[in-house]
């Protein structure tokens, strides 16, 4: 009877690697996603298990984890797929002994928002544009409440802006884990 670990229930690519970047265990579904089995990856170096800037992504995560940051988010693609992968530390003591990768499905719609995100600036501008050739238009000959809804528009445009940015930030990934 063999025994399995708890990761083997785990619905999404997980690999668990040591401090030197070698494979300890795939589970089942990471088996099932990247067409190698355990036995085949056991020992080997994790860089064998992807490509190109993927490789990359994973390498410098697990470095990372191991070398004393704490968990570390990444995206990277394998063929046609896309993931989001957390590289979290593996400790015994005071001492880092490994690292577990779990990758989830990058869903499609996700690259779509962060287009949607990044395309919400454009307009903004334009809007910031035509308020500020409004504003010189109307020059001093406004009366005080066109001057403060104008300036109501620019408080929210500016809002508008930040939050854009905000929403970019969150999509595309790019924030670290704050334990």
């Amino acid at each position: 009877m063999s025994s399995r670990s708890l990761l083997d229930y785990v619905d999404a690519p997980v690999l668990v690697g040591d401090p030197d970047g070698r494979v300890v265990h795939l589970n089942p579904s990471f088996e099932s996603r990247f067409q190698i089995t355990l036995e085949q990856a056991r020992g080997k170096e994790l860089a064998t298990l992807f490509e190109g800037g993927a490789r990359e992504a994973v390498l410098r995560a697990v470095a990372d984890v191991c070398g004393g940051a704490g968990p570390v988010r990444f995206q990277l693609r394998a063929g046609d797929c896309g993931y989001r992968a957390v590289a979290s530390p593996i400790s015994a003591e005071d001492d880092r002994v490994g690292v577990v990768v779990l990758l989830t499905t990058e869903l499609s719609s996700d690259r779509r928002m962060i287009e949607c995100a990044r395309d919400i600036q454009e307009p903004l501008e334009e809007l910031t544009r035509c308020l500020a050739e409004f504003a010189d238009q109307v020059g001093g000959r406004r009366a005080e409440r066109y001057r403060l809804m104008l300036e109501d528009v620019a408080g929210a445009i500016e809002l508008l802006r930040k939050r854009a940015d905000e929403l970019q930030s969150l999509l595309s990934g790019t924030s670290a884990i704050n334990p």
